[in-house]
Parts: C-alpha cells; structure tokens; sequence
C-alpha cells in the first residue's frame, strides 16, 4: 500500500474549508479559534498531521502527561526550529516561557498552530487559559482537534471560551465515495466495484478499519490473484 496520501475525502475538504475560513477572517475582528472533532477512527490524527506537515504548521499532540509548562516548552521548541531563531532550551517558569511564546508569535503573524488530542487539556484551566490568550493576544490560527464529544465539553466548561470559537468542523463516518477515493490511491491492485461495496460494508464507516481491510485485500491479492473475495475472513483485522 502506498503510505503518507492525504485523500481528498469529505471530511478533508471540510477540515479544508475550516481552515481556509479562519485563515481569510477578517483578524482585527475575529480571532483564530477552530475545532475539528469527531468520533475516533475517522482520520482527525492523520489529517492533522499530515497536513500540518505539508503546510509547515506547528503541529503539537497533548497527552495524559501534558502539563502548561511542558506545553510551553514544546510550542517554544517547535517555534523556534520552525523560524530558524537558533538552538535553544527553554528553561524558566510556565508563565516566562509562554510570554516568550507570544513574543515569537507577535513577530510572525501568520502562524497556524494545531493541537491534537486537545480533550487532555479540559482538566487543565491555565492550559486552555493560555491557549485562549495565544489566540486573543496574537493573529495566529489555533485549530483544536478532538473527541466527539469535544465541542460539547468545551461549551461546558467554559461558554466564553466556547464562544471564541469561530468554526467547528464534525468528521463523519466515511461515504462510499470516499472509500471508493482512498482506496484508489492507495493500494496497489485495481479496485473493483465488488471491493469498494465489501470495504465499505466491513469497515463501517472507519477509517481505520477501512485502511485494514484495504490492506488485507490487498495482501490476498497478490498471493492468489483468483481468490473469490467471498472467501477472505475479516474478523481478524476487525
């Protein structure tokens, strides 16, 4: 299978259009908040890095451990190896390090900054605090990416944070259009009609799941090019 495609898939090109709108917001007025969320397996990960990558954003994964400090420490890193301001370790308190932060992100104004696994920071007040000053204090996009519940969560905790949202984009169970797309791309066998109706059907709408079951077909393929599809057993990748 070919690795690393960004499949222009329907939540994709509505993750896109998310961005695009924050990117071309009037920014005197509104402020760089967005929030992708959805159901896991649906690619949120993948896209996020994926095209954070290819667009040279700050790409940032929070996790269980994740604290403001290290938060801090981490988006410094990455802001200054993504402007070539020399090698530097961040020491100082949380509060000086993400002064420093802003100061970078005052400087370079059309910085995009995506954070994953944003779900981490709802037990954590001064992490989603600091968050909401980068985007009150600066130009720069944030875009949140998160569970399914993440919007609801986020209207709970804080409305006003909530409010400062100014774009929420929801992935949905794959289509069988989008099926039909990636696995176009990405094996290396012809795809049939019968193998996109059997993806779609065993896959459930996943993304993850439909990537296993590509796999696999692919995989009986080419060991036994006449193979009735009828006899491949996916419980063992689902």
């Amino acid at each position: 299978m070919k690795q690393g495609q960004l499949i222009k898939t329907s939540n994709v090109l509505k993750a896109d259009a998310t961005i695009k709108f924050l990117l071309n917001r009037p920014k005197l007025e509104m402020v760089g908040l967005g929030l992708i969320y959805g159901k896991p397996g649906l690619g949120k990960t993948t896209y996020a890095n994926r095209m954070a990558f290819s667009n040279g954003y700050i790409y940032i994964r929070l996790e269980a451990t994740t604290t403001p400090k290290s938060f801090a420490v981490q988006l410094l890193t990455s802001l200054y190896r993504r402007y070539h301001l020399g090698e530097y370790i961040p020491v100082g308190t949380a509060n000086n390090l993400f002064k420093a932060c802003l100061q970078v992100l005052e400087d370079h104004e059309d910085t995009i900054i995506v954070i994953d696994e944003i779900d981490y920071a709802f037990r954590l007040p001064q992490l989603l605090g600091a968050i909401r000053d980068i985007v009150d204090e600066t130009l720069t996009v944030v875009i949140l990416v998160g569970m399914q519940n993440a919007k609801d969560k986020l209207n709970m905790i804080n409305e006003y944070y909530f409010d400062r949202c100014n774009s929420f984009c929801e992935f949905s169970s794959l289509t069988k259009s989008d099926i039909k797309a990636i696995a176009t791309q990405v094996m290396e066998v012809k795809v049939s009609p019968e193998m996109v109706e059997i993806i779609y059907h065993q896959c459930a709408g996943n993304l993850r799941k439909a990537i296993k079951i590509m796999h696999m077909l692919e995989t009986a393929i080419l060991k036994q090019p006449d193979l009735p599809l009828s006899q491949i057993n996916f419980r063992a990748v689902l």
